[in-house]
């Protein structure tokens, strides 16, 4: 039960707090901010060694000026204020390189003061570079094969853009240009996915061994090497005592002499009608010619068995789905004299680039 104070107890006055303008019953008085504390004096003294003390409550700061006694620092503060320079400079965007030490000479020239083992190591490396070394020698022989290649494909265009008797003149003059052009020969059977020579010895291995045969345009003569047949290898050149130096439009065999004929990568030149109507001479009847050439320097399959036709010719097969290499077998049927006027015609040149 809630009693109520007789009055002659007396009353306490209560004070109620002020209510705001807007009539809200929010108190009027704001909230103090609590101040943080001051630090004190002792610990700023101690943080600042630089601030002095006098007699009395007065203190001063020493100054900078020109008048301002020098500063009692030791080493490690100074070590510590050049890194605060430095990283300022940093900031700042002004990095200082430091030169090394310098030693002046009599003529008062600077000259660079090298470690014993730097500078072992420089007289180490001028002799290995004064004497062959194996990057030498990789850079030579780069430099070699680079000039090997130039020359090939000059010699190369040459042989293909030209009759086989101007063919025949140019190695005539310049013996050193048939070795050039076979040392680059080789380089580039090296880069092929497979050789077509390889496919012809299989073909030749399966004639019967007594079956004579024919290498024009024989090159380094493997052929002759890789077969028990007997075969006469001829070339513009020989490269062996047993190769027969001579144009293949007019050899020295004798007529019907031979059982095949072999043209592997040889068809150069642009009267090759002369180089067909040559093998109808020295082939027996029924006599069989091997083809193997690039597959890039056919323009029309068909034209080019209709120009083997008129030579007295007739295809028998021919394998145009190897990749990079075109094989064909003919197979004489009719004899054709040299005094015959054909057409001449060419394959497309290979002309190979620089790699």
């Amino acid at each position: 039960m809630f009693e109520v104070p007789p009055w002659e107890a007396g009353a306490e006055i209560i004070e109620f707090k002020p209510v705001n303008a807007s009539g809200n019953a929010v108190a009027g008085a704001k909230k103090q901010k609590k101040k943080k504390p001051k630090k004190k004096k002792a610990a700023a003294e101690e943080a600042n060694p630089k601030v002095n003390k006098t007699p009395g409550n007065f203190s001063y700061r020493q100054g900078g000026g020109p008048l301002a006694p020098p500063p009692e620092s030791s080493d490690d503060d100074d070590d510590e204020d050049d890194g605060i320079r430095a990283m300022r400079k940093v900031k700042a965007g002004r990095i200082e390189k430091q030169r090394p030490p310098a030693q002046a000479t009599k003529g008062g020239k600077k000259e660079l003061k090298l470690k014993p083992e730097l500078a072992q190591a420089a007289v180490e490396a001028m002799e290995a570079t004064s004497s062959t070394t194996p990057a030498a020698n990789s850079l030579a022989s780069k430099l070699q094969s680079e000039l090997l290649g130039g020359r090939f494909r000059y010699i190369n265009e040459q042989l293909y853009s030209v009759p086989s008797r101007k063919a025949e003149a140019l190695f005539r003059q310049d013996s050193s240009a048939f070795e050039a052009y076979h040392a680059g020969y080789r380089q580039q059977v090296e880069k092929w996915p497979t050789n077509p020579l390889n496919r012809i010895i299989k073909t030749i291995k399966k004639v019967p061994k007594t079956a004579i045969i024919g290498d024009f345009g024989c090159g380094e003569g493997k052929l002759a090497q890789s077969v028990p047949n007997k075969v006469y290898s001829m070339d513009l050149v020989a490269a062996r005592s047993d190769i027969i130096a001579c144009n293949i439009t007019n050899t020295p065999l004798q007529a019907q002499s031979l059982d095949v004929a072999v043209y592997c990568l040889s068809l150069m030149g642009t009267d090759l009608n002369e180089f067909f109507l040559e093998a109808n001479r020295v082939l027996k009847l029924h006599g069989n010619v091997y083809i193997a050439e690039i597959q890039s320097r056919f323009e029309d399959v068909r034209e080019f068995v209709r120009c083997l036709s008129a030579c007295g010719f007739d295809l028998v097969k021919k394998d145009v789905a190897v990749n990079y290499f075109y094989f064909f077998q003919f197979k004489k049927m009719r004899h054709v004299p040299k005094t015959t006027k054909l057409k001449a015609f060419s394959l497309k040149p290979c002309l190979y680039r620089k790699r």
